[in-house]
């Protein structure tokens, strides 16, 4: 008998890291030029968030991907806290925001999270699951070449923003169908994650028709066609 385990029963969220509770009662406020958000973490799952559209309350989950660095998914909003240079990037229906977070007894030095091109050039199969991953082509300051298992090397052109968390971490924020066949829910149609390239791991979420789906994976890679780089 065998009885290996190939995880064909579980999807890309199979390696997904446990859910973080660091900011569990914490009050993160996040400052613009012209704007001030607020975060407050009233429990294990749910958040206020403050805005100019008011009080609004979701769901949330977190996930770390190094000391002092996470991802929260809240809603169908995203943000990526990080605490120890006190700088943060929301992900919002009207675009990307970047500002800092006021630290008790820290002043914020250094400058806020922005659009990159250091990725540009880079490849990496990121593997979410047991045969279950993504490959991700970065070869344009607004594209991302993109393939999934199984049709690993039926790559798509999809439209991409890179921005620099700090050196060694990226948030990557692609759009675009994702094909029926890949190890997602159907009718996704986002995928923004957190890439550590220094430990090579990932945390994030897909979107699409269905509830948002939290991964997380590690890198690999694979001898890509060069001519893909371009």
């Amino acid at each position: 008998m065998n009885l290996a385990n190939d995880g064909a029963k579980y999807g890309a969220d199979q390696y997904r890291f446990a859910r973080n509770y660091d900011l569990k009662r914490k009050i993160i406020e996040i400052k613009t030029d012209s704007k001030e958000y607020t975060l407050s973490f009233i429990g294990r799952d749910m958040l206020n968030f403050d805005s100019d559209n008011g009080v609004e309350t979701f769901d949330y989950e977190c996930l770390k991907i190094e000391d002092n660095t996470y991802f929260v998914r809240f809603g169908r909003h995203i943000a990526v806290i990080e605490l120890s240079q006190g700088f943060a990037t929301l992900v919002l229906p009207e675009g990307f925001v970047f500002g800092s977070i006021e630290l008790p007894g820290k002043s914020v030095t250094g400058k806020l999270h922005s659009m990159t091109d250091e990725m540009i050039g880079t490849a990496v199969c990121w593997v979410l699951g047991c045969d279950k991953y993504v490959n991700h082509i970065y070869y344009s300051a607004d594209k991302c070449r993109t393939a999934w298992s199984p049709d690993w090397d039926r790559f798509t052109d999809n439209p991409a923003v890179y921005v620099k968390i700090k050196d060694g971490i990226y948030l990557v924020d692609v759009t675009g169908a994702i094909p029926e066949s890949a190890p997602v829910t159907s009718g996704s149609d986002r995928m923004i994650v957190l890439e550590d390239y220094d430990h090579m791991m990932l945390v994030g979420c897909i979107f699409g028709k269905a509830p948002p789906l939290m991964i997380s994976g590690y890198g690999e890679f694979p001898e890509f066609d060069q001519t893909l780089l371009s």
